[in-house]
């Protein structure tokens, strides 16, 4: 019912790591990597503001909605890089980054994508429950301002302000809900966890390191959602572990992106 793929339990393990490359090279990769995709959305980023915000330089916020409208297209270009790399000492790029097609049927899809949404969404109501976390101190008003009392983060200040302007949003829908996932998967759970793996760390240690890695470059966000991006790396490494796919994460990622910006759109959209 739910494909090949399913068999066997929660425990069987699927993934088997190939990169040639070696651990140096696959950091050394996966760091230029990162660095190239920084660089790519600034120049990017400062093409749309001279083009759409004015040239408006200084405006933080114009800052962040012109960088989160130019994450695919720098994504895409990322996604292009990452498999020439994962060619290096003769590596064959779908084995090193794991882009194994799952056996699974549309049964399977839907039951690990909503399982995996549902799962999240029980964690975070569980760290907020035993920890005695107040959400309103990290959630925006309708017009993206942060609390008195806390920061939601800049980046969902601007998600939560671009939620009144439908064109806006439109344009950056696919940054969100594909760009960003495709980009950070075959960095982090492609190239550096199939390097990682094979090391004395295995696959556990191996998703401990990349979900931290992965947290860390969301630091520009509030503790609580950089602790929730981890705790979603450690899932994101799970998902490897079973599935042996890069896909199975790269959809689950997404999954979680559309969800959140649809709901905020629908819910938020207007009201400023």
């Amino acid at each position: 019912m739910f494909g090949g793929d399913f068999a066997g339990g929660w425990f069987r393990r699927i993934h088997q790591p190939v990169n040639p490359a070696g651990l140096g090279r696959a950091i050394a990769i996966a760091a230029g990597l990162v660095l190239l995709h920084q660089v790519l959305q600034v120049v990017f980023s400062g093409a749309v503001l001279a083009a759409f915000f004015d040239g408006n330089f200084e405006d933080t916020r114009s800052i962040v909605k012109a960088n989160l409208t130019v994450i695919f297209p720098a994504s895409i270009l990322i996604a292009l890089a990452a498999w020439k790399l994962a060619g290096v000492k003769g590596g064959n790029p779908a084995e090193v980054l794991s882009l194994r097609k799952p056996r699974l049927t549309p049964a399977g899809w839907a039951a690990i994508i909503g399982g995996f949404i549902v799962a999240m969404y029980a964690a975070i109501i569980l760290i907020v429950m035993i920890l005695g976390i107040d959400l309103d101190q990290y959630t925006p008003g309708p017009d993206g301002a942060s609390p008195d009392g806390g920061s939601a983060g800049l980046v969902k200040e601007a998600m939560f302000d671009i939620a009144n302007e439908p064109l806006l949003f439109l344009l950056v829908f696919p940054s969100i809900a594909l760009g960003a996932p495709i980009a950070e998967e075959v960095i982090f759970r492609g190239q550096l966890f199939s390097a990682l793996s094979q090391t004395r760390l295995g696959v556990s240690g191996t998703a401990v390191i990349t979900a931290g890695l992965w947290a860390l470059l969301h630091m520009s966000e509030p503790w609580l959602s950089v602790g929730l991006i981890f705790v979603m790396g450690l899932v994101f490494g799970w998902l490897m572990y079973r599935f042996g796919s890069l896909w199975v994460v790269i959809a689950c990622h997404a999954a979680w992106n559309a969800i959140y910006s649809l709901i905020l759109f629908a819910s938020l959209g207007g009201q400023t």
